[in-house]
């Protein structure tokens, strides 16, 4: 989160270059400026996407991103931070907005402290959010355009308790330039809260989030979304293991059928420290609801909200609803600038009664009454090269192996991904 990064400290450096002078530029006494940004350009090739040997790419196609963003702090009550993006899909047969918005004002917010001694913020206008491990409220990185809302939020900052409460309308991706509009059809609001206990690297994260749709479609059919979430997570950091876990419920209505909705991730790992290139071995698994029949007045079918693109791999966008998923994965450390991971998922429906669903909570077939679970597995590895801390390179493959589920469902072909990305960070 570019917002979150602080450069007051250059105002007592003596180093004066070119960089420093980007990051910290002073206009008089007790204002300064901040400039920053991104640049990525990514190759990818996927055959049979969405399983559909129709949708063959052949030579691949190519996303590029430009974020721009200049941070004006007028004193230590009141800044002002605005960003704009660029995201282009080059060859590409269909443009969908997550990957071909031209020109948009991403972010353009003020913030204003009131208090002295209390360390509270009120934020007002469109920014990014981020909670927990975003799985509920993500920036969506992937595949190309960044997530943001219009709202206002208050933020509270103390020794070992952060909360943030707010009022989010979502911002409705178009391809043009700067027609994104905030959508009253798209509601968020609700409360996170991060605790640090007295336990060392221990966590817990608390939300209640609310959430409105005018426009929901699920397998049991369409309607007003009206949905509220309760959810807790509790993370550990320790120097060889680490572990992660969290759990929600969901309750509200969808027209005129009530919501009872839940899942449960776990995640651990652990490092071999003494061992050559310090493998970490971890697993996860998660369990989420799905709608057990489409023709009672009871939903079951979890809405992950706003989540990333790309939760269970990268050739294969699955929202997560309605799953079961098994996910072992490895990852080395080749040396001081490189590392590679491999991870492996197995995935199942959770429930027959309802069926498979994109990010965006869009179903991705027609339901059908089909017994089998088993959706496929995928495996996905990866290699990074950051040689400075501006510049990153990574490169990777992904291959969905088709199950049951969507040999019934659909033609259900194999998928094939691969992709290389660039990426320059200032």
């Amino acid at each position: 989160m570019r917002y979150d990064e602080d450069y007051s400290v250059l105002e007592k450096d003596t180093v004066n270059d070119w960089y420093s002078s980007l990051k910290y530029l002073k206009i008089n006494k007790g204002i300064y400026v901040s400039f920053g940004g991104s640049f990525r350009v990514q190759y990818l090739i996927m055959n049979n996407e969405g399983w559909n040997p129709a949708l063959r790419d052949e030579d691949g196609f190519m996303l590029t991103r430009w974020l721009l963003h200049a941070d004006l702090h007028l004193s230590k009550k009141v800044r002002i931070f605005a960003e704009v993006q660029s995201a282009l899909a080059n060859s590409r047969k269909i443009f969908v907005p997550v990957e071909e918005n031209p020109l948009k004002a991403h972010q353009l917010f003020i913030d204003y402290k009131p208090f002295n001694r209390i360390s509270l913020t009120l934020r007002a206008g469109r920014q990014e959010l981020s909670y927990g491990s975003q799985r509920l409220i993500s920036v969506r990185d992937a595949p190309n355009s960044r997530r943001s809302f219009d709202g206002i939020k208050a933020i509270i900052r103390q020794q070992k308790v952060n909360t943030d409460v707010f009022y989010m309308h979502a911002v409705e991706d178009k391809i043009g330039i700067f027609d994104d509009t905030s959508s009253s059809d798209l509601r968020l609001w609700g409360a996170f809260s991060d605790i640090s206990t007295s336990k060392e690297n221990l966590n817990l994260n608390f939300y209640y989030l609310g959430f409105y749709n005018a426009e929901a479609l699920f397998n049991d059919g369409a309607g007003i979304e009206k949905r509220h979430t309760l959810a807790a997570r509790i993370v550990k950091y320790g120097r060889r293991w680490r572990y992660d876990l969290e759990g929600g419920y969901q309750f509200g209505t969808i027209g005129d059928r009530k919501i009872a909705a839940w899942s449960t991730a776990f995640a651990t790992s652990y490092r071999f420290n003494e061992m050559a290139y310090s493998p970490v071995i971890g697993l996860k698994t998660d369990i989420i609801s799905g709608d057990k029949s489409n023709t009672d007045r009871k939903h079951q079918t979890l809405n992950p909200l706003f989540a990333p693109g790309a939760y269970f791999g990268m050739a294969a966008p699955l929202g997560p609803s309605n799953l079961i998923d098994v996910h072992p994965s490895v990852s080395l450390k080749l040396g001081n600038t490189t590392s590679f991971s491999c991870d492996y998922s197995f995935l199942w429906r959770y429930s027959i009664g309802d069926g498979i669903y994109r990010p965006n909570m869009i179903p991705y077939f027609e339901f059908d009454d089909t017994p089998a679970r088993y959706i496929g597995s995928q495996i996905s590895c990866v290699f990074i090269f950051q040689p400075t801390r501006h510049i990153s390179l990574t490169t990777g493959m992904s291959w969905f192996n088709s199950g049951k589920y969507l040999k019934s469902v659909t033609v259900g072909n194999d998928i094939l991904f691969g992709f290389i990305s660039a990426q320059v960070k200032f």
